[in-house]
């Protein structure tokens, strides 16, 4: 949902008292149909313009124009945080780029508390507030960042206020987390952070391999090198060479149990990974049929 969209949905329930979720339900469905057929009337904010500008640096032809359209879109409302983070990705040099996000995020951090969005019942609820969505991205940013950087307990800290502040973790801080717990053999809160989200797939599973292998605790190496191949096939194809790439997966997204979550992983966990250089040679002898 964009912004103006928001905004609209807002301002039209304004003066609903809805008694049930049914009736709310009902006056939704009453606004997407006036919504369709151009019937409500709404003036834009200047952060509607301000995404309105965004969504032109999304399309641009250059990255010249990008960036110019980005800037002019902060510059005019910096509550389109969302516009200085598309500033961020699209900056060359690392340095640059974090001091940015830095710089951005201590800014719309307090914007956010002084309008009150730091408040005790929005805490663990921040993606689920359209006005805080921006700035648990930008935290994940700088996770991606801080990791690339070694910095790894800072990273870790960051992910964890992630999850503090948006429980249902839509950005996926905990797979993130789970790794660098892996990389500082941190058992306790690998299992705690498992407890609490226990899906079986790759990102949760081959840290906790990946733990015990360092560890030297060969029998649950294997048990979760069984899951892992179970919950993904395509896992040791990798490590024979054998695996074949799903063209059917966009470039830059993947699928879980395909050949496309094993390459997403392979690229984004590089820090988890280079702490274990001849691990394909225990996955391989690991993972012969009887």
């Amino acid at each position: 949902m964009n912004n103006k969209l928001n905004n609209m949905i807002n301002e039209f329930l304004k003066n609903v008292d809805a008694k049930d979720e049914k009736e709310l339900n009902e006056k939704l469905q009453e606004f997407i149909k006036k919504y369709n057929a151009d019937e409500i009337e709404y003036e834009n904010t200047l952060l509607d313009n301000a995404y309105e500008l965004l969504e032109k640096a999304e399309n641009a032809k250059s990255k010249a124009q990008a960036l110019k359209y980005a800037k002019k879109a902060y510059d005019m409302c910096p509550e389109c945080f969302d516009a200085l983070l598309f500033q961020v990705q699209l900056e060359d040099n690392p340095l640059k780029s974090e001091k940015l996000l830095e710089e951005g995020l201590e800014f719309e951090k307090n914007r956010l508390k002084n309008e009150n969005y730091f408040k005790k019942d929005n805490i663990g609820h921040f993606y689920g507030l359209f006005e805080t969505r921006p700035y648990i991205r930008g935290l994940y940013m700088k996770a991606k960042f801080l990791l690339l950087d070694g910095k790894i307990k800072q990273a870790l800290s960051i992910c964890e206020e992630i999850l503090r502040l948006n429980e249902n973790d839509n950005t996926g801080a905990r797979y993130l987390l789970m790794a660098i717990y892996a990389y500082l053999e941190d058992e306790n809160e690998m299992l705690k952070l498992h407890k609490k989200y226990p899906e079986q797939h790759l990102e949760m599973l081959f840290p906790l391999f990946v733990l015990y292998y360092k560890q030297g605790n060969d029998q649950k190496a294997k048990e979760y090198l069984s899951k892992i191949n179970k919950a993904n096939p395509h896992f040791i194809k990798f490590f024979k060479g054998t695996m074949s790439r799903n063209d059917d997966v966009p470039e830059g997204y993947y699928s879980k149990g395909d050949s496309s979550e094993i390459l997403m992983y392979f690229t984004e966990y590089v820090f988890l990974i280079k702490t274990i250089p001849t691990i394909d040679y225990y996955i391989l002898e690991n993972s012969k049929q009887k």
